[in-house]
């Protein structure tokens, strides 16, 4: 009854051998081909990371750039506006200057056509009195004055009517 649980030196020799032969076989045959597809496979994880780093860094600078590029822009048509601004006050205060200076000629324009009319109203109305005076003055003596005597009278009447003005 003991036999079974008796020790045998060659069976755990012969146990030890065949587990040495086992695990070089395994070691030799499955654990080189299985680190070398877990090292591929480590290898592109790593190529991936990096291609991933380097367009995150991509992405990064070009979205830096594009920001500078939109607050040029923004910059760009802020001075736009301010420059068309200020040409269209300019534009306007060319306009308002133009008008009032074509308000001021067409108003010296109509003093001086004002200023003519009165001269020639006044013309005119000295000729009528003028006529009048030497009519009632022919009247009054009954003959015909001569043209130095009209001038005369003329004259006098003329500045008698300055003076009463």
């Amino acid at each position: 009854m003991l036999d079974f649980l008796s020790i045998d030196v060659g069976t755990i020799l012969f146990t030890l051998i065949n587990t040495l032969i086992l695990f070089l076989g395994l070691k030799h045959f499955l654990f080189r081909p299985v680190n070398a597809v877990l090292e591929l496979r480590q290898n592109t994880i790593d190529k991936a990371l990096q291609d991933a780093d380097s367009a995150n860094a991509e992405a990064q600078s070009r979205k830096e750039e594009y920001e500078q590029r939109i607050a040029a822009a923004k910059e760009e048509s802020a001075e736009l506006l301010r420059n068309a601004t200020r040409q269209a006050q300019r534009r306007a205060d060319e306009i308002v200057a133009t008008a009032k200076a074509d308000a001021a000629a067409v108003m010296q324009q109509n003093a001086e056509e004002l200023e003519r009319e009165k001269r020639r109203a006044e013309k005119e109305l000295r000729n009528e009195v003028s006529s009048l005076a030497v009519l009632v003055a022919e009247k009054v003596m009954d003959r015909e004055i001569n043209p130095d005597d009209h001038a005369r009278l003329i004259d006098a009447f003329i500045d008698s009517v300055e003076d009463a003005e």
